[in-house]
């Protein structure tokens, strides 16, 4: 895949799904509720739309006009406060367009806005346009949508939060307590943030914007959003398009999944000639290097991003498993995994140290409230949050992908779970189209087959090479312009370059660059 991929993928993940991420970026930090209210009050109706120019990472500025949704924050509230969704509308270039077709993306909490600005996915919106306006939406409490659940933390991460599981989560629990103090005492609600209002999010839009119907392009997180606008406005939704699909009652993860994944991996490294004979079992290579790290846990030097300086950390079994759960499903981030594990493997930290190095400072960086709000309220029946934590405690990645679900972050942010309906299995006559990465290890071919089932004008099409993003790939963009335009793709072969696996002398020649 090429860098503009993995680019969106590292803002998409720092662990698992983990909601910390973006935290520094330019127009993304905690909007008070007075602003916003300021904000909407000024707009003379419920809908505003402006000029606006869309920049592109590569440099290149696109017309383009920024629409404004005034919604209820709590719709259940008769005086709940007014909030604001933001969206960057591509007008259409057909003369006869059909229904708009809005992107939501994934995490939770990345903006649409802000993938809009990857050039891999600007192609594919831009090849949209041709079939009717294409609307890339930050969804409630991201982006530029008012308020931004999005908050800075000031200090940094302890020295041990990445000896153990347990001191992870006292670290980031500490994060999350404050920022949700802060979305409070604005007035905010962090438990409003969730799944279901923003499907409400986008009924009204399709009102607003005078559209009979809507069509959905989603990847990632941005697919549980899509179903539950068709479980609840499934009438008003003409067609899905669903990239890495996250099902109803998927939020739990099973570790043990994984470290399967983990062995797919292993057996592709394993046909690696530079890697057959010093790597053949990945699987029992890292292992035993987890069995090290427990024993003993690794002194690590790394430079904090917020002060500049050198810092000391004591790293145990959690930073590795934290770095290959983010990094085993994503095809550039995977490519260098082969060369981190064996250098550990032989006593040598470079690489591992620059990986840590990384994960500090992303989840030291702050976290995005509206993400914890809306995985605590997707939630998980009973017998999958039992089987989950029981299979974390002996599965080989541990349980750090499921870290943000627990009690001590879910009631920090109200316990807003939405009930059982919402993870009950999805029965729909929309058209849909589901893309599945080979590689994907966080929702692989047969997770999303279990949805696809309920979709009798459904089609499931596998990537081959593909990891867990697809939609920055020319031949998944011919894919998806040919299903919204109503053509039958069922049985199209999708397949892309293999991911070549990087040395360890390339992996620190790019990690020594990467520090001039």
């Amino acid at each position: 895949m090429r860098p503009a991929v993995s680019f969106a993928r590292r803002a998409l993940l720092v662990l698992v799904g983990a909601p910390a991420l973006l935290a520094g970026s330019a127009g993304l930090g905690f909007v008070p509720r007075a602003e916003a209210e300021a904000a909407a009050a000024k707009a003379p109706a419920a809908l505003s739309m402006k000029a606006f120019e869309l920049t592109t990472f590569d440099g290149a500025r696109h017309r383009a006009k920024l629409g404004r949704l005034r919604v209820p924050e709590d719709r259940a509230r008769a005086e709940s406060p007014t909030i604001t969704i933001a969206f960057v509308r591509l007008e259409a270039t057909t003369a006869k367009p059909g229904p708009p077709i809005v992107f939501l993306a994934g995490g939770p909490g990345v903006p649409g806005t802000f993938l809009g600005r990857v050039p891999a996915f600007y192609a594919l919106f831009e090849r949209l346009r041709g079939l009717g306006d294409v609307i890339l939406l930050d969804q409630r409490g991201t982006g530029i949508s008012e308020p931004t659940l999005q908050c800075v933390s000031e200090a940094s991460l302890p020295g041990n939060a990445f000896e153990t599981e347990d001191k992870l989560a006292i670290a980031l629990g500490g994060v999350v307590r404050v920022c949700a103090k802060m979305v409070r005492a604005d007035g905010h609600a962090p438990e409003a943030y969730q799944t279901n209002a923003s499907a409400d999010d986008l009924e009204d839009l399709r009102v607003a914007l005078g559209a009979d119907r809507l069509r959905l392009l989603a990847t990632d997180y941005g697919t549980e959003l899509a179903l539950a606008a068709v479980r609840r406005h499934g009438d008003r939704i003409d067609r899905i398009v669903l990239a890495g699909t996250r099902g109803p009652d998927r939020v739990w993860k099973f570790p043990s999944a994984l470290g399967l994944h983990l062995k797919r991996i292993g057996r592709l490294v394993a046909s690696d000639p530079r890697y057959a004979n010093d790597l053949p079992d990945l699987d029992a290579t890292v292992r035993r290097i987890l069995d090290t790290l427990a024993w003993h846990a690794m002194s690590v030097e790394v430079t904090d991003a917020k002060t500049k300086k050198k810092v000391r950390l004591r790293v145990g079994p959690v930073g590795l498993q934290a770095a290959l759960q983010s990094d085993i499903s994503d095809g550039v981030a995977a490519s260098l995994v082969p060369a981190m594990v064996l250098s550990l493997a032989r006593g040598d930290s470079l690489l591992f140290a620059r990986r840590i190095e990384r994960l500090y400072d992303e989840l030291g960086s702050g976290v995005s409230v509206m993400a914890v709000a809306t995985d605590c309220a997707s939630g998980g029946s009973p017998e999958r949050i039992a089987s989950a934590e029981e299979d974390g405690r002996t599965a080989l990645l541990g349980g750090v992908g499921n870290l943000f679900l627990g009690p001590a972050f879910c009631d920090l942010v109200g316990n807003p779970d939405l009930g059982a309906a919402t993870r009950a299995p999805l029965s729909s006559e929309t058209p849909a189209l589901f893309l599945t990465g080979a590689n994907d290890g966080i929702a692989p071919f047969d997770q999303t087959e279990e949805v696809r089932r309920g979709f009798p004008q459904g089609i499931h099409l596998l990537v081959e090479n593909g990891w867990h993003e697809t939609l920055p790939a020319a031949a998944v963009q011919d894919a998806v312009v040919a299903f919204f335009q109503g053509e039958n793709v069922r049985g199209r072969r999708l397949s892309l370059e293999p991911t070549r696996f990087l040395s360890v002398e390339e992996a620190k020649a790019a990690a020594t660059k990467s520090l001039k």
